[in-house]
C-alpha cells in the first residue's frame, strides 16, 4: 500500500513539474521530435535534432509543425540565429498539404538577423518579430545573432500579441485588416528552416480556449 502511495505522488509530482507555475507546458520532450511533423517541400527529418536540450536546426528548408491544432493560446520560446540568419514561428497553419509558404496560410513571426547588412532595405514587417505580410514591431528588440533571444505570443480571437525580450511590439486585431481577417483561427503551430541555422529552447504552450 505504501509504495502504491509513493508511486501515485511521483506521478503527480512529474505532472506538476511538467506545467509551470502559470500555466505552460513544453511542446517538446527534449529528446525527439515526437508532436511534431517534419513539413514543407525540402522535408528532411535529420536537419532537425535535440543536442543537450536545445533544438538544432541545420541549415535546409521546410519546417516542422505541431500534430495538435490550437485556436487561442500563448506560446513561449527563445531562439538563436547566427549571421545572416532567418527563420520564423507559424501561426494557425491550417492546411499542411498546400505548396503555399504557412506565412499565406496561416501567420508568422519573423525571426532574423536584422543587423545583417544584406537585410538592411527590407519592409518593416520582415523584420525580428514582425507579424509577416502585415505589421512590423514597434521597436527593435534584437539582442544580436548567436544571442538567445525570447517570444511570447499569444492568438486569442483576432488579436495578437507578440512580447519580443520583455517588450510588447505587436498588438494586432486581425478584425480591422481585411486580409489578415481571412486567415484562421485554429491550426498547426511551427518552426521555419529558412536555409541558414537556428536553435530553439523551451518551448511551451498555455492553450486559452
Amino acid at each position: 500500500m505504501r509504495c502504491a502511495a509513493t508511486l501515485l505522488f511521483l506521478t503527480m509530482s512529474s505532472a506538476a513539474f511538467a506545467q509551470s507555475a502559470d500555466g505552460f507546458v513544453p511542446l517538446f520532450n527534449g529528446k525527439d521530435l515526437e508532436g511534431w511533423e517534419v513539413r514543407g517541400s525540402k522535408a528532411d527529418q535529420e536537419k532537425w535534432a535535440f543536442k543537450d536540450g536545445v533544438l538544432v536546426a541545420k541549415p535546409g528548408g521546410g519546417w516542422i509543425g505541431t500534430k495538435k491544432m490550437y485556436g487561442d493560446f500563448s506560446i513561449k520560446l527563445e531562439w538563436r540565429i547566427f549571421d545572416g540568419g532567418n527563420s520564423g514561428v507559424f501561426l494557425r497553419v491550417p492546411d499542411v498539404k498546400s505548396k503555399e509558404s504557412p506565412s499565406y496560410l496561416g501567420m508568422e513571426i519573423q525571426i532574423l538577423d536584422d543587423n545583417s547588412p544584406k537585410y538592411k532595405n527590407l519592409k518593416p514587417y520582415q523584420y525580428c518579430a514582425g507579424l509577416y505580410h502585415f505589421q512590423g514591431p514597434s521597436k527593435k528588440m534584437f539582442k544580436g545573432a548567436g544571442n538567445w533571444n525570447a517570444y511570447e505570443i499569444t492568438c486569442k480571437g483576432d488579436s495578437i500579441v507578440v512580447v519580443f525580450n520583455g517588450e510588447k511590439v505587436i498588438d494586432a486585431d486581425a478584425a480591422k485588416d481585411p486580409v489578415l481577417n481571412k486567415r484562421p483561427r485554429r491550426g498547426f503551430i511551427g518552426l521555419q528552416n529558412h536555409n541558414t541555422g537556428v536553435e530553439f529552447r523551451n518551448v511551451m504552450i498555455k492553450t486559452l480556449e
